[in-house]
C-alpha cells in the first residue's frame, strides 16, 4: 500500500469559510510545554450520559459562561477547573481559527482553540466529574505517521472510518484530531490541500478495480467538479477498510472514509466529497 496518500497540508476549511461559521460559543485551551522533550496536555473526558463528548480524548476546555470577560477567559477557566493548572495571557501566544465541533454526534458547536505557552510540564489535579485522566502527550508521538490510522470510533457506524491516534487504547479523532493537524501542520504544501481528496477518491477507486471490479465510466464533472465515478459489483467493505486502515508513512489526507457493499464515500481535507457508487448489472 506504499503511496497510498500523498503528504498535504493542514486543514484551512476554517480559515476558508470562517465568515460563514457561527460565532464560537466555547474555547478550549492548547497548553504546550516547551521542555526538554515538547508535549501537550490532553484529557479524556469523563463517561457521562448528557455529555455528546464522553470518553472523548480533547483539550481542557468547555461553553462560554456570563462572567467570563472573553473566549479566551473561558479556556484559562477551564483549564483551571478541570485539570488544576493555573495560567494567565502572559501564556497565551495564539489564537487558532475556530471549528466546528460535534457536527457527526448532531451537536453541532463553534469552538475556539487558544494555543498557551509553558516552559515544562506541570503537575495536574483533576475534576473526576468531568474528566477521567490527564496526560501530556509527546509532539513527536503526535507527529509519528505510524501513529495515525482511518479507524471506526464509537457511537458512529462501523462502515464510516476517521483519521485518529489511538492513546491508551481510546482513538483521538473529531474536533480534537482536527485542531492538531492544524496546529502542527502535519499534511504537505498548503496549494495541494484541494487536491487531497480527489487524489485519496482516485487511490480507492483503481483499489477497487485492482480487486477485480468493473469500471462503468469514471470521475463525471458535478458542477464544475470531478465527484462522482461508478463501479459494477459489490464493493468488499472489509477489505477496503483493511487495506486503507494504515496508509504507510504519511498522515490520511481526508476527513472520512465511509464504505459500504454500494457507495464509498470519500470526504477531503476541505470537506469536499467524492463518491463511487456500485451497482449490479
Amino acid at each position: 500500500m506504499t503511496g497510498f496518500f500523498p503528504a498535504f497540508l493542514f486543514l484551512r476549511r476554517a480559515l476558508r469559510h470562517h465568515k460563514e461559521m457561527a460565532q464560537p460559543e466555547a474555547a478550549v485551551a492548547i497548553v504546550h510545554a516547551r521542555g526538554e522533550e515538547e508535549s501537550v496536555l490532553l484529557i479524556r473526558r469523563s463517561e457521562r450520559d448528557d455529555d455528546p463528548w464522553s470518553g472523548h480524548w480533547s483539550f481542557p476546555g468547555g461553553r462560554c459562561e456570563p462572567g467570563d470577560e472573553d473566549l479566551a477567559h473561558t479556556a484559562l477557566r477551564e483549564l483551571e477547573e478541570e485539570c488544576g493548572i493555573h495560567l494567565d495571557r502572559q501564556n497565551l501566544e495564539a489564537a487558532l481559527p475556530p471549528l466546528s465541533a460535534g457536527r457527526r454526534l448532531r451537536h453541532a458547536l463553534t469552538v475556539a482553540p487558544f494555543l498557551f505557552r509553558a516552559d515544562s510540564e506541570l503537575p495536574t489535579v483533576v475534576d473526576p466529574e468531568e474528566v477521567a485522566e490527564a496526560v501530556w502527550v509527546p509532539l513527536s508521538v503526535l507527529r509519528d505517521p505510524a501513529r495515525h490510522s482511518l479507524s471506526s470510533v464509537p457511537r458512529l457506524p462501523r462502515e464510516m472510518a476517521f483519521p485518529a491516534i489511538e492513546l491508551n487504547g481510546v482513538p483521538l479523532w473529531g474536533f480534537t484530531y482536527r485542531v492538531i493537524t492544524h496546529w502542527l501542520r502535519l499534511h504537505g504544501d498548503p496549494s495541494a490541500v484541494e487536491h487531497a481528496g480527489f487524489d485519496a477518491a482516485c487511490m480507492v477507486l483503481d483499489f477497487l478495480l485492482a480487486q477485480g471490479m468493473k469500471l462503468q465510466y469514471g470521475w463525471t464533472d458535478q458542477n464544475g467538479a470531478r465527484k462522482v465515478a461508478k463501479v459494477v459489483g459489490s464493493i468488499p467493505v472489509q477489505t477496503v477498510l483493511d487495506h486503507f486502515a494504515f496508509p504507510e508513512g504519511v498522515i490520511p489526507p481526508v476527513n472520512a472514509l465511509e464504505v459500504r457493499p454500494d457507495l464509498i464515500r470519500v470526504i477531503g481535507l476541505g470537506l469536499e466529497e467524492y463518491r463511487i457508487e456500485a451497482s449490479e448489472l
